[in-house]
């Protein structure tokens, strides 16, 4: 068996199971006559539409940060430094970021990480160490509004 196949095949299995689980609970909710409302399905498409645009975003820098700051000249020391600052700014602001949503609306929050998330990679262009670091902040932050709003928006629908 090839070592692809090791990784491929248990996640073809995972989907299918994950596929049917979703098929039967979708089925077993509409059976009981719990059909969603024209105004929830077409909020349901705005919130993915946003939902699945913000996690892309997310993860498709991901990978390049580290080699994008090597190509800046920064030691594998300073670039470290910029990673804990992002991870210990998302889990500072991480314990307050449920609380800004219910105090500004989860929209809102929504709205601010969009913002704030921009700021953050508008910062990469730059190759000054202390913009990179802001820039590690605020994608900090940013992450912890992503991980938090972005589901209590969906479930806390009128």
């Amino acid at each position: 068996m090839a070592i692809d196949a090791v990784f491929v095949v248990p996640l073809i299995g995972a989907a299918i199971v994950t596929g049917l689980i979703t098929l039967q609970a979708r089925t077993s909710v509409f059976g009981k006559g719990l059909q969603s409302s024209a105004a929830f399905k077409s909020f349901q498409l705005i919130f993915l539409l946003a939902y699945y645009s913000a996690m892309t975003a997310d993860w498709l820098q991901g990978p390049y940060v580290y080699a994008l700051y090597d190509s800046y000249g920064f030691s594998s020391h300073d670039i470290a430094t910029l990673f804990v600052a992002g991870f210990g700014s998302s889990m500072i602001f991480g314990t307050f970021a449920g609380a800004l949503a219910d105090r500004l609306g989860r929209k809102r929050a929504c709205q601010l990480y969009c913002v704030l998330y921009a700021l953050a990679c508008v910062t990469k262009h730059v190759k000054s160490y202390w913009v990179l670091m802001l820039g590690r902040v605020l994608g900090g932050i940013s992450t912890s509004l992503l991980f938090s709003s972005f589901e209590a928006w969906l479930i806390c629908y009128p």
